[in-house]
């Protein structure tokens, strides 16, 4: 695993492109992904580490750790740093053979090395089993969507 950098963009794009896809059942025809992509990328880059897994140098996998300076606290230095964790994907041909576990330890252990005090993530009903594996437990977080 390696953090990515600005010449990963349309790699980074491709693997979000076959998440899409996957998602849809179908080739999704947008000419202009790549462009949206890249705007989204430089918006976000300065608050998030992007993450590439490679197999002999093709890029199999993808995440991402969205970075939160936390409020300051009264009578605290710093009121810390956590993470959330998102677009983390396998190609198919590479799922249950180790590769999600091992790009998920590597984001771990760089975000501790960072100093962040805790990591959250949003999974699918498809993934809840592999983040519970890894020792991610549901917490009391709520959401309000637009009705």
């Amino acid at each position: 695993m390696r953090v990515a950098d600005d010449s990963d963009v349309a790699v980074l794009a491709a693997l979000r492109r076959a998440w899409n896809e996957e998602n849809a059942g179908t080739i999704i025809d947008d000419d202009g992904f790549v462009s949206v992509f890249t705007t989204w990328w430089e918006a976000e880059r300065d608050t998030r580490t992007f993450f590439i897994i490679e197999l002999d140098g093709v890029a199999i996998g993808m995440a991402n750790i969205k970075t939160y300076d936390r409020m300051p606290s009264a009578g605290r230095s710093s009121s810390g740093v956590w993470g959330y964790v998102g677009n983390v994907f396998v190609l198919p041909g590479h799922r249950n053979a180790g590769v999600g576990e091992a790009l998920m330890d590597a984001l771990v252990a760089w975000a501790w090395d960072r100093g962040m005090e805790h990591l959250r993530l949003a999974p699918s009903p498809r993934s809840s089993s592999f983040y519970a594996r890894l020792g991610f437990t549901s917490g009391a977080v709520v959401e309000l969507n637009p009705s």
